[in-house]
């Protein structure tokens, strides 16, 4: 199984300690007013969202804001930095989400397999497809980090050969978010969530929840 190849090359292959340093980086969200932090109001928050979930109120991304530098291995143990991506002017989806997630699967399994499953959920529209051919087409970059395993434990790096053992699409870069780095600041309340960026990783659509803010927004952007 290619999972098997993938750990068996990990095990003779380790991370130089530098791509360590960087795999174990922090991002800094110094409170208050930064993405991630406390608010009560929209002034509390340098760029003006406060967003409110069960949980309370946090200060969370806004159009033109940057999504911050964050390292990783993907599915073929290669280091990426999500700012150092070759975008070449292509608009991108970013998915937070879980291996236990079921919606993720039926999405991984739709973008892999073609599966229809996906067709007989409440969020979905026909339109739609039109994004699967401009992720095949290479005009739109998409990007899933997972941020818990099975078990919800914790993702790591396993977490993503696994994932792209059951779901090996080619045009999807898997990343984990080991330490819930992005997750303290995006605050996921329902999975997959899915946002849009541009070129340079500036928000162009955020959504804590779902996939339908991101891909109806694509959608009008690229029928302009």
């Amino acid at each position: 199984m290619l999972y098997i190849l993938i750990i068996i090359l990990l095990s003779c292959s380790l991370p130089e300690s530098k791509n360590m340093d960087l795999l174990n980086h922090k991002i800094d969200f110094t409170c208050p007013g930064n993405i991630g932090c406390d608010c009560e109001k929209q002034n509390d928050c340098f760029n003006g969202n406060c967003f409110k979930i069960p949980k309370g109120g946090f200060c969370m991304p806004s159009e033109g804001d940057y999504f911050p530098d964050f390292f990783s291995l993907n599915q073929f143990e290669e280091l990426i930095s999500i700012n150092n991506i070759k975008t070449k002017g292509k608009y991108v989806l970013l998915e937070m989400g879980t291996t236990w997630c079921a919606p993720c699967n039926v999405l991984a399994s739709w973008l892999t397999w073609d599966d229809n499953e996906i067709q007989n959920k409440r969020w979905w529209k026909p339109e739609y497809k039109q994004i699967k051919e401009l992720i095949n087409n290479n005009e739109v970059i998409f990007i899933t980090i997972l941020y818990e395993d099975e078990n919800r434990n914790n993702a790591t790096y396993d977490t993503v050969y696994e994932w792209y053992d059951n779901y090996p699409d080619k045009h999807t870069i898997v990343l984990s978010d080991n330490n819930k780095e992005l997750h303290k600041l995006f605050k996921p309340t329902g999975i997959p969530a899915i946002s849009l960026l541009d070129s340079n990783m500036k928000f162009i659509s955020y959504t804590n929840r779902g996939l339908n803010v991101a891909f109806d927004k694509l959608i009008d952007l690229t029928n302009d």
